[in-house]
């Protein structure tokens, strides 16, 4: 079975963080949601697990360096953080243009509760138990066979497949898919102009909570429509992307 696994670690990996996923998802969803969601650890344990099958603790330790990885341009910081806030929030001001009504934003609870609410839903809701197996994990050794764009949309196909399970509790959207599917490109930009699983975790926390507050200005059918118009604003950031650096790299040589 070891053997099995060394020669296919990137097929066993996927495997495994689905069924990691699956087999804690379900006796959350049977208690009602109630507890703390550790389905969405699914893709970190099975790269930890992975890795340290095939490679021994060589394996886990790039994983952990990637995640430790702290000592990069500034800038990288302001877009990992900055640039899901933005774009974000370019759809909010945006979506009157098209005919929703003005947003309300008395609905964003005091940054007081927010900022609480964001150190908790970094570590049990999807940026810290998903980022070190997408991007600490899959993402480098897809980019050893494959070109950057190649190995993203592949990878953005896996992780919006892998959200499958939200579904079953009302929570999974089109939109949020296909969003999977472009953020894929922008973190692959990201991974390779700093080799930081701890920026995808920022990046992955800052996306995930600007949706989930900014997206409170609107109810409804206007709501919907802010999500589709980021939509489209991180289509525009990923086609700027290949449109600067090509298919292959993303990225600078030195960079990479």
């Amino acid at each position: 079975m070891v053997t099995q696994i060394s020669r296919h670690p990137l097929v066993s990996f996927f495997a495994l963080a689905f069924a990691l996923t699956w087999l804690l998802f379900l006796p959350w969803m049977a208690s009602g949601g109630e507890g703390i969601p550790w389905f969405t650890f699914g893709p970190a344990l099975a790269g930890f697990a992975i890795a340290a099958l095939t490679e021994g603790w060589v394996g886990v330790r790039r994983i952990l360096a990637a995640i430790g990885r702290w000592r990069v341009a500034p800038v990288w910081y302001l877009v990992a953080i900055g640039l899901p806030l933005a774009l974000q929030l370019a759809a909010v001001l945006v979506t009157p243009m098209f005919g929703a009504a003005p947003p309300n934003w008395s609905l964003v609870p005091p940054f007081s509760e927010i900022f609480a609410w964001v150190a908790i839903f970094l570590v049990f809701s999807g940026p810290l138990g998903e980022e070190p197996g997408w991007r600490g994990y899959a993402l480098p050794k897809m980019l050893e066979r494959q070109g950057a764009l190649a190995a993203s949309l592949m990878l953005g196909v896996l992780w919006a497949a892998w959200h499958l399970p939200l579904g079953l509790v009302g929570d999974l959207t089109v939109y949020g898919s296909i969003h999977a599917v472009l953020a894929a490109v922008v973190f692959t930009w990201l991974w390779q102009n700093t080799g930081s699983a701890l920026l995808a975790i920022l990046m992955h926390a800052s996306h995930q909570n600007s949706v989930r507050y900014l997206g409170r200005v609107y109810e409804g059918a206007d709501q919907v429509q802010q999500q589709w118009i980021a939509v489209a604003l991180w289509a525009l950031v990923a086609l700027a992307i290949v449109a600067i650096h090509g298919r292959e790299r993303f990225a600078p040589k030195a960079a990479a």
